[in-house]
């Protein structure tokens, strides 16, 4: 049977790598690019517009956590974010830092730059399921002394889709003389928030994963506790000190209407992903398909799917997929060398096991049908590799 053509364009099913912009939030944006620009730390009318807009952005992504607005610090990013959450804080009067091993780079490179310079760096085992116990990280810090230090967690795993016990972590942290730093980049927008009733210290933020623009991010610091942080860049003092340079007031307000719209629709978002996810798995499951759900099957990120599908290598499956679909492999490339990611190494997979997982990850566009389209690519997909071996990768 001849196979249909490919569509025009592959359906998009990467959103834990990057989610398009809402059109609200582009329709939000435009005037900023055009007649409404100005400088927002300028002192004339056109500037305290921007200023305003800003502020109003601010305010909306402080309600979408639960936070006051006087903590978010705008930033390039979750990268940035990150870097000075622990780059702004430790030194010399803080000076330990625990990291749990299957964070994203953005906090495993500012850590290791950290131990260079002399902060002791303790890396935090997970079990297999990716979870950080908050009692195992109890166990970790009692036999420590009390030297003040930051523990730094992601909220949400974006190669396993694992959440972690936020609260029980802060709490954990707190009783033994510690601040937690929460990378949210992955939650935010789609699982709720609450840094103030949490207690949490830092929480890094990122616009595109909540269908805000790239570009932007932003660090929230408990208002109480921000004069303990130094800046990374250093120029005109905007951002209360902490972040130097001009506020681009499209990026933020694109950025606070994707705050607003979250905020307004966090749980029949998270309820949509969480079906897609279940149709795309149904129709997996009722076709035999052998496979292993990485992370935690409950605590997990809303329409995010990691699979490991033994005997078979991911970029192999992602190539056959391509023309109809776009997804990720649990391979990294450094250096243009392809290795396993050290995510799933953590999590116990083989160099071989973490070469065959393939994550897919459902959005706000992603409709019913496109779970069950690919599902039925994905199973194409690996018949044309296993070809006529009868059994291979399926059951019978």
């Amino acid at each position: 049977m001849t196979q249909p053509a490919p569509p025009a364009e592959p359906l998009y099913l990467d959103f834990a790598a990057s989610a398009p912009p809402a059109e609200e939030v582009v329709d939000a944006m435009l005037p900023w690019l055009t007649g409404r620009h100005a400088n927002p730390h300028a002192d004339h009318w056109h500037g305290q517009r921007a200023a305003q807009a800003i502020d109003e952005a601010r305010a909306a992504i402080a309600t979408l956590i639960g936070g006051d607005p006087e903590g978010v610090i705008f930033t390039s990013g979750a990268t940035e974010a990150n870097n000075l959450a622990l780059t702004g804080l430790l030194g010399p009067q803080r000076n330990r830092l625990w990291v749990s091993k299957i964070e994203h780079k953005s906090l495993l490179a500012p850590a290791r730059a950290l131990e260079r310079d002399g902060v002791e760096v303790n890396m935090l085992d997970v079990d297999r399921q990716g979870r950080l116990r908050s009692s195992a990280l109890a166990e970790q810090l009692q036999r420590e002394d009390r030297r003040p230090g930051l523990v730094a967690v992601g909220h949400g795993n974006n190669e396993i889709g694992t959440i972690q016990d936020i609260a029980a972590l802060a709490r954990t942290a707190h009783e033994n003389g510690h601040w937690l730093h929460v990378d949210a980049s992955q939650t935010a927008g789609h699982n709720p928030l609450a840094v103030a009733d949490d207690e949490i210290d830092l929480l890094c933020l990122s616009s595109h994963k909540m269908y805000g623009p790239a570009g932007i991010g932003a660090l929230y610091v408990d208002p109480h506790q921000m004069s303990e942080l130094r800046p990374l860049l250093h120029g005109g003092g905007q951002e209360r000190g902490l972040r130097s340079g001009t506020v681009a007031p499209f990026l933020a307000v694109g950025f606070g209407k994707a705050a607003e719209l979250a905020h307004r629709r966090i749980d029949q978002h998270r309820q949509r992903l969480e079906s897609l996810a279940r149709s795309f798995l149904d129709v997996l499951d009722a076709q035999g398909l052998d496979y292993a759900l990485l992370g935690d099957p409950i605590e997990r990120l809303p329409g995010h799917v990691s699979l490991h599908i033994p005997g078979v290598w991911a970029d192999d499956v992602l190539g056959r997929l391509l023309p109809w679909l776009s997804a990720s492999s649990g391979a990294a490339c450094a250096s243009g060398e392809q290795k396993a990611s050290h995510v799933l190494r953590a999590v116990g997979l083989s160099e071989t096991q973490a070469s065959q997982v393939i994550r897919i990850s459902f959005g706000r566009t992603s409709q019913a049908s496109h779970a069950l389209e690919a599902a039925s690519q994905l199973l194409a997909a690996l018949r044309r590799i296993h070809a006529v071996e009868a059994g291979s990768g399926f059951g019978n």
